[in-house]
């Protein structure tokens, strides 16, 4: 399991953050990018953080994708997107949501969500590790909170 730490690697302390709630879909691809949103979950969980993972898109405030858009999936995608309340904050997260990765477009596959939709934390990787993903949410949250 990742292990957060309460200090960045140059020891300075980490910001206080509003509670983020986050919803997590894989829209198809080999997972890789959700089991490091598992371990980064759990982490989480255990660290009594105020970033958290929700069950349903309506208590969510972000919608966090992994994973390539498939043809299959992107009336769910947009469903759990109608679903969530007040200001919506779009993520993707690994190579394949952001521009497709490995699964290139094809019957079944639209490409990546990053080129369909404008989002706000865009973050690349096969698979991100989950201490890149902490680091990529914390930092849009800080900087969303100066604004």
């Amino acid at each position: 399991m990742a292990q957060l730490h309460m200090f960045w690697p140059d020891g300075t302390a980490l910001p206080r953050l509003e509670a983020l709630d986050i919803f997590h879909i894989e829209s198809g691809g080999c997972t890789g990018c959700a089991l490091e949103l598992a371990s980064l979950s759990r982490a989480l969980l255990a660290g009594n953080h105020p970033i958290r993972f929700v069950p349903t898109p309506r208590q969510a405030g972000m919608l966090l994708l992994t994973g390539s858009l498939t043809v299959g999936m992107a009336p769910v995608v947009e469903l759990a997107w109608q679903a969530m309340p007040g200001p919506r904050v779009l993520a993707v997260v690994g190579d394949c949501a952001v521009d497709g990765g490995l699964f290139g477009g094809n019957y079944a596959v639209l490409g990546g969500v990053g080129v369909r939709a404008r989002s706000s934390v865009s973050l690349p990787g096969c698979p991100p590790a989950p201490d890149e993903i902490l680091a990529a949410l914390v930092g849009w949250q800080t900087t969303e909170g100066k604004r």
